[in-house]
Formats: C-alpha cells, sequence, structure tokens
C-alpha cells in the first residue's frame, strides 16, 4: 500500500514543491512540504489507488496462500488467514470507492472560489460493474487457487478502469 499507492503517487509532486520552492525550506523544512496543500492533495487523491494497488497484490496472496505455507512465506493471507484476506480485498475495493466522497468536496479538487461539489470525481464509478465481478471472485466462498488467476489481471483492469476515470474527473476541474 505504501509503495504502490502512496510513495508512487505523491513523489511527483513532492519533488515539483521541493524544486519549485513553493515552501521556505529555511522556516518550515520537511514538514512544510508535508503541510503544503498540493502535497496533501496528491496524498488524499493517492489513497483510493494506493487501496486499488494493495488489492492486485491481495488475490494473488489468496490465490498462492497454500504453496506459500509450504514455501515459507509470511504473506497477510498466511499469517491471518484466507478470510481475513478476503476481508481485506473487499474492504481495499469498497474503500477506492467510498474515498470518492471525501475527494469530490476536497477544497483544492473543486470549481475556484467555490466550495461545490465536484461531481466529476464520481466517474470512476463507472467501473463499478467490474469492482462487483472481482468483488464477487473474492467474496466469502469465493474462487481459490487457478481459478483467481483471471482476478490477479481482472484487479489490476479493474485499478486501470479507476485511475483514467479518476483523472478525466480531475480533467474536468475548471481552474
Amino acid at each position: 500500500f505504501l509503495y504502490f499507492g502512496l510513495v508512487a503517487t505523491v513523489t511527483v509532486p513532492y519533488i515539483y514543491i521541493v524544486r519549485m520552492g513553493l515552501v521556505e525550506a529555511d522556516r518550515m523544512g520537511i514538514l512544510g512540504i508535508f503541510r503544503h496543500e498540493l502535497f496533501v492533495t496528491s496524498l488524499i487523491v493517492a489513497l483510493p489507488i494506493g487501496f486499488m494497488a494493495t488489492g492486485i497484490i491481495v488475490v494473488n496472496n489468496v490465490r498462492d496462500r497454500l504453496t506459500d505455507i509450504h514455501a515459507g512465506k509470511n504473506t497477510l493471507a498466511v499469517r491471518l488467514g484466507e478470510k481475513f484476506a478476503r476481508i481485506e480485498y473487499m474492504s481495499l475495493i469498497i474503500g477506492s470507492y467510498v474515498m470518492l466522497i471525501p475527494l469530490s468536496q476536497w477544497k483544492l479538487l473543486s470549481v475556484v472560489g467555490t466550495n461545490a461539489t465536484n461531481y466529476g470525481l464520481f466517474l470512476p464509478l463507472l467501473s463499478l460493474p467490474k469492482a462487483i465481478e472481482e468483488l464477487k471472485a473474492m467474496g466469502y466462498h469465493g474462487k481459490d487457487g487457478a481459478a483467481l488467476n483471471p482476478h490477479v489481471g481482472g484487479t489490476a483492469k479493474l485499478q486501470l478502469m479507476y485511475c483514467v476515470l479518476l483523472v478525466v474527473g480531475l480533467l474536468l476541474i475548471p481552474f
């Protein structure tokens, strides 16, 4: 979650803030960068993306958990069990869609000069049919083992759909 979601998403804004001198390093130091509105906004946008990326890893871990036990790998699916991993997956995917609510209300992502809800940021909801398909496969009595192979890629496709739709929604913001 940290690397594939947060680090991958907030690195560019972090470098931009530093290179453009948007924060006085002498006065505020590194905390000033972390408090900058652009950095905080990119962090908020990174959360649902990180949830989706982690979902891909969770499907893979559930699929491989029995061989991972024999190989001595300590994934969360091995350590905390299949039921936990399936609940984790559902929480991550559903959490990505729930995060659209605070994103749509976020000050920097609304129309300049207003506090209006940005309804364009709800475009990722168009990927819900694919999400439902993947959630069914990973549900409580869902598929297992090799039957999950298509759903590793399916969750990756879901993330791609979600992210493209989110970017379109971001591009619709009139600045």
